[in-house]
């Protein structure tokens, strides 16, 4: 070895693999992980390291030992013992908690490359130029291989890596040296291997070049710069140095005769870096779920586009995760960045964000610039930065953003580096970023976080608790982990009586805190920065109990125009405090909506509040108006293109519709009429069972609050809207009483609408219980008194009902006379009454014995009921369809239509399944499928007595005792 011995005779070798001598023996340094702890201490000879920073470097800190300062000592007293056997003294001491390895500088052969070096810069500055290279060779010749090769921790990865780059400066320079003084063929050789081995490295291209010049081989000189320039566009790379020497080459530039002259390598040769920077914080040890979240972010960083800096920006709730995801996603990838990893809380949820030349003050001084040399300028400290970083590969993670001018100083130049960003704001504006929004975890994902924290063993004895605690916590990670964390420091607890805890909205926020950790804090930081129209916004926004919102819904609580209630809106999104799942659709995270209405308690004034609701109650009751009359008269004329789509715009409705109404039932500040007003609307149009009982329920709720205010007219109009929902949920006797009841209070000239409406649905009601002639007092009342209020759709309406009634009587001519006046009177376009007009002809045709225009008219209205989306009727359209082919023989074409029907009449229920079961078994019979039928009939028999329908009921009794 160069290295002169020390006076104990000991020497050491960092360059290659870890080795030591004393004299001519060989020194046992121990494991792999023991040489690292001697390899730290060897590159730092006589200077004391902290047991702190000792354990950074030497351990890997995805498998950190369980008790660091112990393993420390033990490799400290193994490598003392070693040394005590070979030197007298000790060598390696204990001081001040850490550790210092007294051996003279010399004694290590990194040292003594680096002053070799030295004293070849200064031969090269005084002109002793085969004197430099000479000294030079000597530096390269103690190089054995890859220095501390197969040693783990950072420590020995970037002293390897700084150690390597030494050697190649030394080597550039050197072989620089041979171009000039002339070296011939050999120079050559090693040269092509250099630029084989390092291809990044300009420099060696550019000796390669002017090497083939000066000795005249200009083509091979050509040669190399042509491959330069393909390998660097691939990479999306330039190099000028190489660019200009061809430029000069062509022009036979005479002076290329000195320009291998290299430049004096005047750097420090001081010690070397003992790690790198590694700033990261701790990653949570249970970090669970987020596996698509982490692979996309992992590819995107490990896998860089050639000529830019790949920045992810995560983007999301206060609590969601992104610091978590984000120093998970730093820590698995260390391996990709061993230049080191940049960490700096840019504080952007507070009220004073972190300036960012300040956070480029702490960047510099970790990647080793010395504090007089930062300047005081944001932009010349930006530039140094990225000066300093070029080249390197690191991972920055700049977290808690406030925003892109925040951000844009912060960035590397050089593609080698990647940037991480977490910020409560969508950072649209960010130049060249990959956006990843994180919304709440799925389901699964936030089971596993409570069970990691609480303990598998916990939410397995009480999966429903668990399932109730992740829901109130709204599956948000920091919600999960308040909550876990309280029941992992209290063993005692059950999750039940958590969740009980967590039931109420009023308490949730105050429940989900322990220790340092709560919600509603975090909350508070982004509500702390909003402008006070954005602040008014979120509260009111949160008060309907419905999932979404639109632009118009929102407009009309914040009593706001379009567009600035679009900016407001668009605005809250961007801070990620509502969420858009699709166009114009606005919707809070569950424990924000509480936070919010928390907020607005405090601040909003109940008549305030009231007025906002009055206000999108209005336009509910409006909007729904226009697309009641948009389905049963025209779309055009209301802003629709279709009556389907003004179907489907009531059904996507129904939430909001909800909440507004019982709204309206607990404030004595809202109108019940106008609220009835929007029942009114929403019976108008049936989508199935669970909306009819939706609307059934809202109904009783409305009545009973007009009966407890005295508004018998609001009353009135909710007691029918209920009776008709019951009728059509099939409770005829509970439908009956509440109608009557209705009667009852239309005792007033200027409440003849609404009996005629009530005497038509009783009407409906009697045929249903096959009281015929009563069906027929009912319809007839009902018919006088719409051509009385000269409203045609509706007498229509009533004669078509009144036509099948008079048919079952056996009054053929005046049902089919009914009949076609109320085709006639409903249509006159086309609508859901033209379409319900014409279900009443086939159905009186059908009785009449025309089956062939029964049937044509019952396919037309099938289809139409079918786009509108109105199962009930679609269900008894098909029922018929079916009856009439079982009437006309067609036995298979009638269990055919019969089982296309049932579907549909099961999620109708009650009567119409019924009907169809019994269609069903009457042709099975005739077809000889006896057991079927049979089974058929018995479940339509089931139906027929639930409903207390006894004609019905007997007429399947006859035909099971036909079978028997």
């Amino acid at each position: 070895m160069e290295t002169a011995a020390a006076p104990q005779g000991l020497r050491f070798r960092l360059l290659g693999p870890l080795a030591g001598w004393a004299g001519e023996q060989r020194l046992e340094l121990g494991r792999r992980q023991q040489q690292a702890f001697l390899a730290m201490l060897l590159a730092a000879p006589g200077r004391a390291l902290t047991v702190e920073r000792l354990g950074s470097g030497v351990f890997d800190e995805d498998n950190p030992p369980g008790n660091p300062r112990s393993a420390l000592a033990t490799h400290a007293y193994r490598v003392r013992r070693e040394l005590r056997n070979h030197a007298a003294g000790h060598l390696l001491v204990t001081v001040d908690g850490g550790y210092r390895l007294d051996v003279p500088a010399e004694a290590v052969d990194a040292v003594a490359f680096d002053r070799l070096v030295a004293r070849a810069g200064e031969a090269l500055a005084a002109g002793e130029r085969t004197g430099a290279r000479d000294l030079l060779a000597r530096a390269l010749d103690l190089h054995r291989g890859e220095p501390l090769a197969g040693l783990p921790g950072p420590h020995a990865a970037e002293l390897r890596r700084h150690l390597t780059e030494r050697r190649l400066d030394a080597l550039e320079t050197r072989l620089g040296l041979d171009v000039e003084l002339g070296s011939g063929p050999s120079c050559l050789v090693e040269l092509d291997q250099a630029v084989f081995a390092h291809p990044y490295r300009a420099r060696f291209r550019a000796l390669l070049m002017l090497e083939y010049h000066l000795s005249d081989r200009p083509e091979e000189a050509r040669a190399v710069y042509e491959d330069a320039r393909r390998f660097y566009l691939a990479e999306g790379l330039t190099c000028e140095e190489l660019d200009a020497l061809d430029r000069r080459i062509r022009r036979a530039d005479p002076s290329l005769a000195t320009a291998a002259r290299p430049v004096v390598d005047r750097r420090p040769t001081g010690p070397a870096p003992t790690a790198v920077p590694e700033q990261l914080p701790a990653r949570l040890p249970d970090f669970t779920g987020r596996r698509a979240d982490v692979a996309r972010l992992t590819e995107a960083l490990s896998h860089p586009d050639p000529g830019a800096v790949v920045i992810s920006a995560i983007n999301g709730l206060g609590g969601v995760g992104k610091t978590s995801l984000a120093v998970h996603v730093g820590h698995a990838l260390r391996g990709h960045f061993p230049d080191g990893r940049l960490h700096v809380d840019l504080r952007g949820a507070q009220a004073a964000p972190l300036d960012p030349a300040e956070a480029l003050a702490a960047f510099l001084t970790a990647l080793g610039v010395a504090d007089r040399d930062i300047p005081a300028d944001l932009a010349e400290r930006a530039a140094l930065y990225r000066t300093t970083v070029t080249g390197r590969r690191l991972l920055i993670l700049l977290d808690n953003a406030a925003g892109p001018e925040q951000v844009a100083p912060l960035l590397p130049g050089s593609r080698t580096c990647a940037v991480l960003v977490t910020s409560r704001a969508w950072l649209s504006t960010l130049p060249g970023a990959r956006h990843l929004p994180l919304d709440a975890m799925a389901d699964d994902e936030a089971l596993d976080l409570l069970a990691a924290v609480v303990g598998r063993a916990r939410t397995d004895a009480e999966p429903a608790a668990a399932a109730a605690i992740v829901t109130a916590c709204g599956r948000l990670p920091l919600a999960v982990r308040v909550a876990g964390s309280r029941l992992a420091a209290d063993p005692g607890q059950s999750l039940a009586d958590l969740a009980a805890s967590l039931a109420d909205e009023r308490t949730r926020l105050g429940e989900l805190a322990h220790e340092q950790a709560a919600v509603e804090p975090v909350l508070a930081l982004s509500y702390a920065r909003l402008t006070e129209e954005q602040a008014r916004a979120l509260r009111l926004l949160a008060l309907p109990d419905a999932p979404e919102l639109g632009p118009a819904d929102a407009a009309a609580l914040l009593d706001r125009g379009p567009e600035q209630t679009r900016d407001l809106l668009e605005a809250l999104v961007d801070l990620n405090l509502l969420q858009s799942p699709a166009a114009d659709r606005y919707g809070f995270h569950d424990l924000l909506k509480v936070f919010a209405r928390q907020r607005g308690a405090e601040q909003d004034a109940p008549a305030s509040v009231t007025a906002a609701f009055a206000r999108l109650l209005d336009f509910c009751a409006a909007a729904a108006r226009d697309a009641e009359n948009a389905a049963h008269r025209d779309p055009d004329g209301h802003g629709f293109a279709s009556i389907e789509e003004a179907t489907a715009w009531l059904r996507e409705r129904t939430a909001l519709h909800r909440a507004v109404i019982q709204r309206a039932c607990r404030d004595d500040g809202l109108s019940l009429a106008r609220t009835v007003d929007l029942l009114d609307t929403m019976s108008s149009i049936l989508f199935g069972r669970g909306y009819v009982t939706t609307v059934a329920d809202l109904a009783g709720q409305v009545a009973a609050a007009a009966e407890a205010r005295g508004e018998r007219d609001a009353e009135a109009l909710a007691r029918s809207v209920r009776g008709g929902m019951l009728w059509h949920a099939n409770s005829y006797a509970e439908a009956g009483e509440e109608l009557r009841g209705c009667l009852a209070l239309c005792d007033g000239p200027d409440r003849l609408t609404l009996r005629a409406d009530t005497l038509k649905l009783l009407g409906a009601n009697a045929r249903a219980l096959r009281d015929f002639e009563q069906a027929v007092g009912c319809l007839e009342e009902a018919a006088a008194l719409f051509r009385q209020l000269s409203d045609d759709t509706a007498e229509g309406l009533v004669l078509g009902e009144l036509a099948f009634n008079q048919a079952q009587l056996g009054q053929l001519p005046q049902a089919r006379a009914a009949a076609e006046r109320c085709a006639s009177l409903t249509g006159r376009q086309v609508s859901i009454p033209e379409s319900v007009g014409r279900y009443y002809l086939a159905r009186v045709l059908h009785l009449c014995g025309d089956l062939g225009p029964a049937l044509d008219h019952a396919e037309y209205v099938l289809e139409r009921f079918r786009a509108f989306g109105m199962l009930a009727f679609q269900a008894a359209t098909g029922s018929l369809i079916a009856r009439i082919h079982l009437t006309a023989g067609r036995d298979r074409a009638t269990v055919r239509a019969a089982e296309e029907a049932l579907p549909h009449a099961r999620q109708v229920g009650g009567l119409l399944e019924g009907a169809v079961l019994r269609t069903l078994g009457e042709a099975l019979v005739r077809l000889g499928h006896t057991d079927r039928a049979r089974i058929c009939l018995q479940q339509a028999l089931g139906h027929f007595r639930r409903l207390e329908l006894t004609g019905d009921a007997t007429e399947v009794e006859e035909l099971l005792r036909g079978l028997a």
